[in-house]
């Protein structure tokens, strides 16, 4: 596994500021071969640990028909291998969310709302409250907790913000003056056709309001079109104006993203995310 670039040696803030592939095989490796257990029985911990962050199930949205993509389980990996002898080199690219992952932008933007919440989220859901009397129904008020203490979100959160703010950072480009957005770029291979962009994130840093994900199919790398998509939305929801350089801005509206063959913008929003009602 190698990055598109060379940083010598990296560690956690560094890593997300500068989108460090290596860093994440390295210590999806080690958990997964050095935890002192066979190495189907360690991974049956790492999948119960990533899908206590939403992943692999529906969140439960107010909508039907939604999506639950997948987190494959260690008998997924035996079949497929033919034997239970495999280890971390048989799906490593599940550290830097490829290979048989899936996962949809809604939790994609769960997640972010989890780290700007700093261990836990609401459930999605499309109103703040039913009827005159404003009913809110029990589970959207429901603290769903991820299963990491708080104390350990904050490296992680550095390294968002130097991802956007940090000159040197994957998303710099699309930094907003005077609020701290926390993101992270993302290019998603893709063996039909050019990479899918991806970028999400939340903001403000303190205090976050709005926690967002975008997707682009065919799109290259992250920060040349999600990013923009993500930071212009961010900054007209919580100021009702953007002030992306302009040539960011027309990158953006000259780009056909729906004739154009194969490439389609997806996006999914989450506001208010200290508010168990809040909008989505």
């Amino acid at each position: 596994m190698r990055c598109s670039h060379v940083d010598g040696s990296t560690g956690l803030v560094k890593s997300i500021q500068r989108s460090c592939n290596t860093y994440y095989g390295h210590t999806f490796a080690r958990m997964i071969d050095r935890r002192g257990m066979r190495p189907p029985e360690a991974y049956t911990h790492w999948r119960e640990a990533v899908m206590n962050f939403g992943l692999g199930q529906p969140l439960g949205i107010d909508l039907p028909g939604e999506r639950s993509g997948l987190v494959p389980t260690a008998e997924y990996f035996t079949k497929h291998y033919g034997n239970d002898r495999w280890t971390s080199s048989f799906n490593i690219s599940l550290s830097i969310g490829q290979g048989q992952l899936g996962i949809t932008p809604l939790q994609m933007a769960n997640v972010m709302a989890i780290v700007a919440n700093r261990g836990y989220y609401f459930r999605p859901h499309l109103i703040k409250a039913i009827g005159d009397k404003k009913i809110i129904k029990p589970e959207f008020t429901e603290k769903i907790h991820a299963g990491v203490d708080a104390k350990h979100y904050e490296p992680v959160i550095e390294g968002l913000s130097h991802a956007v703010n940090v000159p040197g950072g994957t998303g710099y480009s699309v930094r907003i003056d005077g609020i701290e957005m926390c993101g992270k770029t993302g290019t998603v291979q893709n063996p039909h056709g050019d990479n899918h962009a991806v970028f999400f994130a939340f903001a403000p840093r303190e205090n976050p309001k709005i926690a967002i994900a975008v997707f682009v199919e065919n799109a290259g790398y992250g920060g040349v079109t999600a990013g923009p998509i993500a930071s212009m939305v961010v900054e007209k929801y919580l100021r009702d104006t953007v002030t992306l350089p302009q040539y960011l801005q027309d990158r953006i509206r000259n780009t056909d993203l729906i004739n154009q063959p194969d490439l389609v913008h997806h996006s999914a929003v989450r506001r208010q995310l200290e508010a168990p009602h809040g909008d989505q």
